[in-house]
């Protein structure tokens, strides 16, 4: 008998070749870029929405886009979130025509190593870690003034040691204020830009050599005054010690003396039996009589 043969089986059918998407970094879109001076219609648009559910009406062309977190921004807005980012969630983004998260994220960004390093080195002498604080806006001063600051600071389980912010005041835009242990320590003039670009590396790196030096020479001076204040400490200190051991030893040996000026219930006792003894014998002995 014959045997048939099987017929030839189905080669797997190979899916085919799917290229990935583009990067939102090199992704295209259909509007016009509103870099400056940027001709190109492949931009993409902001992705920021304020507080207020407000979205930013730019778009960008693949050069001049900022992505933050796979999402495309403008320089403006993905600067103040980039600043305002933290593990423990972020906070209230700005209106969308306010620039002072951006200018403090802008600032804070180019000055951040240099003073990481000063703290960094009063933690190691002082036991503490830096921790680092996002750009947020605080409410500061009687009047409550809105203030969009960033701080870094030295920590134990002792509590916070130095602390370092710069900040801007929104009735005060044109200036940055330096504050060390939350002391206003200088106002310095903020860069102008109407642009919405970030002013130029000169002109953020005269004004970080500005408040790094003041900072430097604040937290110095703060550390001699602090070191001054822990040896008088330690010298009042020393002196309340030893007045207090010279006070007991003054009591104790008082305490000694007044003992040794009374006599003991048992030298009173022996002082009673010796005169009890005197007249005994002098009441035993055989009276004399003179002769007459």
């Amino acid at each position: 008998m014959q045997r048939q043969s099987k017929p030839p089986e189905d080669a797997p059918a190979t899916e085919p070749d799917v290229p990935d998407p583009p990067s939102v970094h090199a992704a295209l879109g259909t509007e016009q870029c509103h870099g400056m001076g940027c001709a190109a219609g492949t931009g993409l648009p902001c992705t920021y929405i304020d507080r207020r559910g407000r979205a930013c009406p730019t778009a960008w062309c693949p050069s001049h886009r900022f992505v933050f977190e796979n999402a495309v921004y403008c320089s403006l807005h993905g600067a103040a979130l980039s600043g305002m980012h933290t593990e423990h969630g972020d906070t209230t983004q700005a209106d969308l025509d306010n620039p002072l998260p951006t200018l403090i994220a802008w600032i804070t960004r180019a000055a951040e190593d240099d003073i990481v390093d000063i703290l960094q080195g009063i933690g190691r002498a002082r036991g503490e870690v830096v921790v680092n604080d996002p750009v947020r806006m605080v409410l500061l001063g009687p009047r409550r003034e809105a203030t969009w600051e960033r701080s870094w600071k030295t920590c134990s389980s002792a509590g916070v040691g130095a602390r370092v912010a710069l900040a801007v005041e929104e009735t005060q835009p044109g200036e940055v204020l330096i504050k060390v242990n939350s002391k206003v320590i200088a106002r310095l003039t903020a860069p102008e830009d109407d642009t919405g670009e970030e002013p130029t590396p000169e002109v953020v790196e005269l004004l970080v050599r500005q408040l790094v030096l003041l900072i430097t020479m604040y937290l110095h001076q703060w550390l001699e005054d602090t070191a001054a204040e822990a040896r008088a400490e330690a010298e009042a200190d020393a002196e309340a010690r030893a007045e207090a051991a010279a006070e007991a030893r003054a009591e104790a040996e008082a305490h000694a003396a007044a003992e040794l000026e009374q006599p003991t219930d048992d030298t009173m006792l022996m002082g009673e039996r010796a005169h009890s003894q005197i007249g005994d014998r002098a009441s035993s002995a055989p009276t004399r009589h003179d002769a007459g």
